[in-house]
C-alpha cells in the first residue's frame, strides 16, 4: 500500500495527521506500506511545509517526501506523487485533517476484500459549511449533467485508492484542481469496478 499525503503548506501539522494514519496502520497490523509526504511548494513562499516532511521522513523508514518547485496545482502533486510511488495499492488522501486518516484503513480492506479496481468515500456528513456544501454539489451535478450516466456521488472524496495494474489505464494530465474529476471519469470510461463508502467530513 503507498499512501500519498498531500501536505501543501501544512505545516506542523503534516506530522498530526502523518501520527494519526501510522496510528491505524499498526492497529489494523498493515505492516506493508510506504507512505509520501507531498510538500511541494510555490517559491518565494515563506513555507515551513518541505522542511518539515524533510525530518518527518528522516525519522521513519516507511516514510518518503517529495518537497519541488511547483510547477502546478493538485494535480501536479498527485501525479508527481504517484510517480513516486511503489505499492500495488495506491492510496490519495489530503493532509488537512478534513478525511480521517481511518477511511484509508476502510477503503484499503474494501478494494481488496471485493477485488475491485477503485475505492473512495462520498461525504455524507459535512463539516465545512454551506458554502463548500453548495460549491462542492453544485460540481457534482455539473458533472453528471455534462457526463450523462455517471454514477458517483462526490468525485472529489478522499481517500481514493486504485489497483496499480488498473491506474496504469488511465492517462492522467491535469494540473488543476480537477485530478479528481479526471481520475473518476477516465476510470468510469474504462469500466472500471468502482466502489463508493460514507464518510463524515470534518
Amino acid at each position: 500500500l503507498s499512501i500519498v499525503i498531500l501536505c501543501y503548506r501544512s505545516g506542523n501539522y503534516a506530522k498530526i495527521y502523518l501520527d494519526r494514519v501510522l496510528q491505524h496502520l499498526v492497529i489494523n497490523k498493515v505492516v506493508s506500506y510506504e507512505i509520501i509526504l507531498v510538500g511541494n511548494y510555490v517559491e518565494g513562499e515563506n513555507d515551513l511545509t518541505p522542511n518539515i516532511v524533510k525530518d518527518l521522513a528522516y525519522n521513519n523508514e516507511q516514510v518518503k517526501y517529495l518537497a519541488l518547485p511547483k510547477k502546478g496545482w493538485l494535480g501536479w502533486d498527485v501525479r508527481r506523487g504517484i510517480e513516486a510511488s511503489l505499492g500495488e495499492y495506491i492510496a490519495i488522501i489530503d493532509g488537512d485533517g478534513q478525511m480521517p486518516a481511518k477511511d484509508i484503513i476502510r477503503v484499503y480492506n474494501k478494494i481488496r476484500n471485493e477485488d475491485l479496481d477503485l475505492v473512495l468515500t462520498y461525504r455524507k456528513k459535512r463539516g465545512d459549511g454551506l458554502y463548500r456544501f453548495i460549491l462542492s454539489n453544485t460540481y457534482n451535478l455539473l458533472t453528471k449533467l455534462l457526463f450523462p450516466g455517471i454514477p458517483f456521488r462526490d468525485m472529489n472524496s478522499k481517500p481514493k485508492i486504485i489497483k496499480r495494474s488498473s491506474l496504469n489505464l488511465l492517462n492522467l494530465s491535469v494540473d488543476n484542481w480537477t485530478i479528481d474529476a479526471e481520475i473518476m471519469l477516465q476510470a468510469w470510461k474504462k469500466k472500471l469496478r468502482i466502489q463508493e463508502i460514507a464518510t463524515d467530513f470534518h
